[in-house]
């Protein structure tokens, strides 16, 4: 049994110490390449940590490639690899098509104005931006992101609702403090692991709840006991399903009925390319239950780390009354402001909504010629789901990219209680990071090596 020594009073969560062990006995060989990992629970007793927080580790594992879950077997080291992109025993293999959801393009982010903007601020050397601020960002700048959402979501808010934050992370974890640790945060299953390891890391208890025609299983919620659920009923992640008319009431009607808290990730809902889509949860709220979070960093660019959050009154005022500062700079939040204000962002979103679209044309076609798969229909969002055709086993298609150099993910990857089957052979294809050509040459790499 694998054993480590992880201390509950260090600053790193458990979670990052059990991950950072285990990290290091897969590229040290002490684990080699097909070990059979330890069960979730039988490591979580050993350790004396939660299963949450192995599981935890172990999807950080899985999604940087040093693990694989195999259907009804467990969890083993990945063949041949030892991390994202090498073969034991030589060199790394530099990823040179990057096909992940995370990647975003950055041929098209309009730099110039980004930085007259800065300049702007910069010159009118307002003290007011060197100081902590208010907690929940620059009144005037929720203003313009109130207005943002009543034009682009048809969502009428109140700026004092409005809270900024440095990444989806940061208001996620403000979030666990806000509705209690105590409660049990349901979370999409399969869905975005990243929230799932930031729940974790927080302290709350987590319930993988299974999806139903596309979206969380509201049967499952109320025998669950959960009093808090994450969703991303827009685009959900991984699968890119939008959740129906009929399903958002019955997830409200459950939020009404047990007094529970919806968290509603609508990312890339920005992005439609086919459609008019359903107003967001958050619209259909009539009674505080939700809890709205998006980001500029998929508008934008990652590397900004701008996202914002849109509290129920009252969870708004304890946030203001548990927080003193936001986490935010001064100087991004007016240049943040000006952008939106001077239109620039809408105009920018535009653009780049027929940027994707054709990207995603380019793909579908290019997959089909290279006779990889079908690519599922993809009406929002930026990245499609590709089922691979051939005789490659399952296991092996994540591996054999990285040693061509693709970097991608599968769907079962992102899976708690692992499904099998056909989800096994469908991966993830994220086309915001790439041109029309680096897409085909990344497709045609994936025919040499699956072939």
């Amino acid at each position: 049994m694998f054993t480590c020594v992880l201390d509950p009073q260090s600053q790193t969560t458990l979670c990052e110490q059990l991950y950072a062990a285990l990290r290091g006995e897969i590229e040290s060989g002490a684990m080699a390449p097909g070990t059979r990992m330890p069960s979730k629970r039988q490591l979580a007793a050993h350790l004396s940590v939660s299963t949450a927080t192995v599981e935890a580790a172990y999807g950080r594992l899985v999604s940087e490639g040093f693990c694989e879950s195999r259907p009804r077997s467990g969890m083993y080291v990945c063949e041949g690899l030892s991390g994202p992109g090498t073969i034991a025993g030589d060199e790394p293999v530099p990823i040179r098509w990057d096909f992940s959801t995370g990647a975003a393009d950055a041929e098209h982010f309009p730099y110039a104005t980004w930085a007259r903007l800065m300049r702007e601020v910069l010159s009118e050397q307002s003290t007011a931006l060197l100081l902590s601020g208010d907690p929940q960002g620059s009144p005037a700048l929720r203003r313009e992101i109130a207005g943002m959402m009543r034009r682009m979501r048809g969502i009428d808010v109140s700026p004092d609702c409005v809270v900024l934050g440095a990444g989806t992370e940061t208001l996620v974890t403000a979030l666990v403090s806000l509705i209690g640790r105590e409660r049990l945060f349901a979370i999409e299953d399969p869905g975005y692991a990243r929230v799932r390891r930031i729940l974790v890391a927080s302290g709350a208890r987590i319930a993988p709840t299974p999806l139903c025609d596309g979206a969380i299983d509201v049967r499952a919620l109320y025998l669950s006991g959960a009093g808090a659920a994450y969703v991303t009923p827009s685009h959900q992640f991984p699968t890119g399903v939008e959740m129906g008319a009929a399903q958002r009431e019955a997830l409200l009607r459950w939020a009404r009925e047990t007094g529970s808290t919806i968290l509603e990730d609508d990312y890339d809902s920005e992005f439609r390319f086919s459609g008019a889509g359903l107003p967001a949860l958050r619209a259909m709220d009539e009674t505080g239950q939700v809890v709205y979070m998006n980001t500029f960093s998929r508008m934008l660019a990652p590397g900004l780390r701008l996202s914002f959050m849109v509290l129920p009154p009252l969870l708004a005022e304890r946030y203001r009354a548990m927080h003193s500062a936001c986490s935010v700079p001064g100087f991004e939040q007016e240049t943040l402001r000006k952008f939106i204000a001077g239109g620039y962002l809408e105009r920018h979103v535009a653009r780049m909504r027929v940027v994707y679209k054709a990207r995603l044309a380019h793909l579908s076609r290019t997959a089909r010629a290279l006779g990889l798969g079908e690519i599922a229909p993809c009406g929002t969002g930026l990245h499609a789901l590709l089922t691979v055709g051939g005789s490659v086993p399952a296991r092996e298609l994540v591996p054999l990219a990285a040693r061509a150099g693709v970097r991608l993910t599968r769907l079962s990857d992102y899976g708690v209680m692992q499904p099998g089957g056909d989800a096994e052979r469908v991966v993830l294809l994220g086309f915001a990071g790439m041109d029309e050509s680096g897409i085909e040459a990344g497709l045609a790499a994936l025919q040499v090596a699956w072939t």
